[in-house]
């Protein structure tokens, strides 16, 4: 028997010295996060983590590098993290799934996401290195 596995990607949109952190309706209350979601039938990794981006916050993403994954429980998943430069366009949260998307720096940063999830690994690894 196999397991079954629903990959998704998450991304951390970088521009100069700001992040790209999103608000789902479903976070508690102040809590940002980076984008993510699940990768289609037919579509790679690298695919599913520019359109996610796109629809959940209208701007293009380049320059996209691999940073790890993470097993998630909800349901069965593989996270497959990046980091991506921002490309262009202007922010707009998908109305359906994210409440609010905008840009900060380390000196302004919201709630962030538990420590040990692969959304903050790569937060942390981002202050780090800036």
């Amino acid at each position: 028997m196999f397991p079954r596995l629903s990959p998704a990607c998450i991304v951390l949109v970088t521009h100069h010295d700001k992040i790209l952190l999103a608000r789902s309706p479903h976070f508690p209350e102040g809590l940002y996060s980076t984008l993510a979601g699940f990768v289609e039938a037919g579509e790679s990794a690298e695919e599913a983590a520019h359109r996610e981006v796109l629809e959940e916050s209208n701007i293009h993403i380049k320059n996209l590098r691999y940073f790890g994954t993470q097993p998630w429980p909800f349901p069965h998943s593989l996270m497959i993290g990046f980091f991506a430069e921002y490309d262009s366009r202007e922010i707009a949260p998908q109305e359906e799934e994210i409440e609010d998307v905008q840009w900060f720096t380390k000196e302004n940063l919201p709630t962030l996401p538990h420590e040990g999830t692969i959304a903050r690994k790569m937060i942390d690894t981002w202050l780090k290195n800036h």
